[in-house]
């Protein structure tokens, strides 16, 4: 299973899981599946002193000869329920680097850009990383040796540095974007009702949290519905989905309802709809650095409707 790796065990370890990364998780353990590919889930872990330390930590009694051969495959090592815990911890310390004894836990550092703001950074491995308004950024404060791993929540913009031996990884609530080196647009927050990618340059592979998964390239967008599980992709342009780096606003035949939940983010207000006729007027337009109030004048004159705006309110009738 692709998406299981020691860094994912280490947090089911440590009860940092989601839900859907618990389910994940213990459906693999549960599994029989020969056809995984322990080189994908054990790469860079010495899978002889992981055997001999699971060994040692369960104390097996008689076990009948057709269980023991299970035992030395990885694979059936994880598979077992009676050695769940006893994996996971083994797996993870096989992580640590070798001079440190006293790391047992990954440290995190979570970075956000409130509504209003938008943030830009750089990881420690040269990856670039913009941060759209009322999202939230988790990353480990140094990546391991096998795997670089993120979480999002909201929309970020990521520059990925090519490293073959470390994939990187982002983590969404409902999905997974995996990828070598690349640079890709995710949206994923959690008040819309799918996930988005676009991909700019390079590849990365999709994947739901049903298992299904999509191999995206240059200027293909791929979405996922939690709803129905299901992964769609299409052409597109790459630069209409990722302006807003550059604080840019462009809508695209867009209902004013969602174009609400946009003008919250970037300009920190609250947005009241009056009028339900309204709510599903769509617009089209493209903004340079512009100011709600010049905004709003523009979007009243083309969709006809009169607007109020007081502080951090704004009505539509």
């Amino acid at each position: 299973m692709q998406d299981i790796t020691p860094e994912l065990l280490k947090k089911y370890f440590e009860g940092q899981c989601s839900s859907e990364e618990k389910q994940k998780v213990e459906k693999w353990f549960n599994s029989t599946n020969e056809n995984v590919s322990e080189d994908e889930v054990f790469k860079g872990i010495n899978k002889k002193s992981l055997k001999t330390g699971i060994w040692k930590e369960v104390k097996p009694g008689s076990t009948a000869t057709a269980t023991r051969r299970r035992w030395f495959s990885p694979l059936g090592i994880a598979a077992s329920a009676l050695i769940t815990f006893a994996t996971v911890y083994f797996v993870y310390q096989s992580q640590l680097p070798a001079k440190s004894s006293k790391a047992s836990e990954t440290t995190y550092r979570t970075i956000k850009a409130l509504r209003g703001e938008k943030k830009h950074f750089t990881l420690e491995d040269g990856t670039v990383i913009h941060l759209n308004s009322d999202s939230e950024f988790r990353v480990p404060t140094h990546f391991s040796d096998t795997v670089r791993m993120v979480h999002l929540s909201g929309e970020a913009y990521l520059e990925v540095v090519p490293e073959k031996p470390r994939p990187f990884t982002v983590i969404t609530a409902n999905s997974t974007i995996r990828v070598l080196g690349t640079a890709f647009n995710v949206r994923a927050y959690a008040d819309e009702p799918m996930t988005t990618v676009v991909v700019s340059e390079g590849s990365v592979r999709f994947s739901g949290v049903r298992g299904n998964s999509i191999v995206l390239t240059d200027n293909e967008l791929g979405t996922f519905t939690p709803d129905n599980g299901k992964i769609h992709h299409q052409k597109t342009s790459a630069a209409m989905h990722t302006v807003w780096k550059d604080n840019r606003l462009v809508f695209n035949n867009q209902s004013l309802e969602e174009i609400a939940l946009t003008l919250e983010r970037w300009f920190n207000v609250q947005v009241i709809i009056n009028s339900k006729k309204q709510k599903y007027n769509h617009f089209t337009g493209s903004y340079q650095n512009v100011t709600l109030p010049v905004l709003m004048k523009d979007m009243s004159r083309v969709m006809q409707f009169d607007y109020e705006l007081n502080e951090n309110k704004l009505t539509i009738y």
